[in-house]
């Protein structure tokens, strides 16, 4: 046989804190919606990563279009790149929170904005992550707040700073210490905001504060997907290289090239013992003034000190020849590929 339950059940079945909040706000009777409703939890994670995918999003639209226009005039580019950066904005405003839906970084996070203000409106029980979606006035308030004020703050920002460092006028100084005042101010709330969302775990920025639109969950049942794939490759590439960093300054790379060398096919102007032979053959009294134009070692064309390479008789830069043979002693004559045994004043040998 079916029996009402007592008239104080509900005060057991919420608890007494939920109580003692509907009794000193005066709306007892409708504790169930206000616990289910007020109450709901939102990962702060999940709303800072929403945000932190959005601003990725954002960047990466700009670099694709940087490059596609690349051929143009950088100084343009850097001319209109607040206009470039508004409209790939206003793109991504217009087809997600314009058309009711969430944000892309929102949506991976399975958030959504909700209109906080109008549910006080609701009656009856609700589940927390239900509830109406921005209104019009709200989404054109998000436009103007997000991408329009943001615009012409910077572009202010760029006039009057420019007009302030090369005119000393003072409504120009005046009108320029105002707008940093605004800023410092603005930063402030900022910090304060985000202190409150810390605790609190609702509204992100001020905007959304102001506009009462708080993310919720889009959907009730939905595991948050987490994917070990970058983090495995960071680690991996991470280990590479302090591998690396450890075994490169092991590792003779003058043998490494020595080696390599050896075991590619030899070019016949480039075989050493038709070189010496050569050089023999004609006397190294008879080169040409050309060939101490350069250092083939570090590329300048008037040779500083200019020493020669035994037995090839090669000119180069003496602190080039002289540091390579004194780190490296089976160090190659790098044009004709011959080890150098000494080296010697180029003066000497003409």
């Amino acid at each position: 046989m079916y029996t009402s339950p007592a008239k104080d059940a509900w005060r057991r079945f919420h608890g007494p804190q939920a109580v003692q909040s509907a009794e000193n706000t005066g709306n007892i009777s409708n504790v169930g919606r206000a616990m289910s409703v007020s109450d709901i939890t939102v990962l702060r994670s999940s709303q800072i990563d929403a945000a932190h995918l959005d601003e990725e999003l954002s960047g990466m639209l700009r670099e694709q279009v940087t490059r596609t226009v690349s051929f143009l005039d950088p100084a343009l580019m850097a001319r209109f790149q607040p206009e470039i950066a508004a409209l790939l904005d206003f793109l991504i405003f217009r087809f997600s929170v314009w058309e009711g839906r969430p944000l892309p970084g929102m949506y991976l996070m399975n958030l959504r904005y909700r209109d906080e203000s109008s549910m006080q409106a609701l009656e009856g029980n609700h589940s927390g992550i239900d509830g109406p979606t921005l209104s019009k006035k709200q989404r054109l308030l998000f436009f103007l707040g997000s991408i329009a004020f943001p615009y012409f703050w910077s572009r202010a920002h760029t006039y009057l700073a420019s007009r302030a460092r090369f005119q000393d006028s003072p409504s120009t100084t005046a009108a320029w210490k105002a707008l940093r005042s605004l800023e410092t101010l603005y930063r402030i709330s900022s910090l304060v905001n985000s202190l409150i969302f810390l605790g609190s775990g609702r509204y992100r920025s001020l905007l959304e504060r102001i506009l009462r639109a708080r993310p919720v969950y889009n959907r009730e049942l939905a595991s948050r997907a987490i994917s070990y794939e970058y983090l495995n490759r960071q680690l991996v590439w991470a280990e590479v290289s302090e591998v690396l960093l450890f075994l490169l300054p092991l590792v003779n790379i003058a043998a490494v090239k020595r080696f390599v060398r050896t075991k590619l096919p030899k070019l016949s102007i480039l075989d050493s013992n038709n070189f010496v032979a050569s050089s023999h053959r004609h006397g190294t009294k008879e080169k040409a003034e050309d060939e101490w134009s350069q250092c083939k070692i570090c590329q300048r064309h008037d040779i500083v000190s200019p020493y020669a390479a035994q037995p090839c008789g090669h000119v180069f830069c003496y602190y080039c020849i002289y540091s390579n043979t004194l780190a490296d002693g089976q160090y190659e004559c790098p044009e004709c590929f011959v080890r150098v045994d000494a080296i010697k004043p180029a003066y000497s040998i003409i």
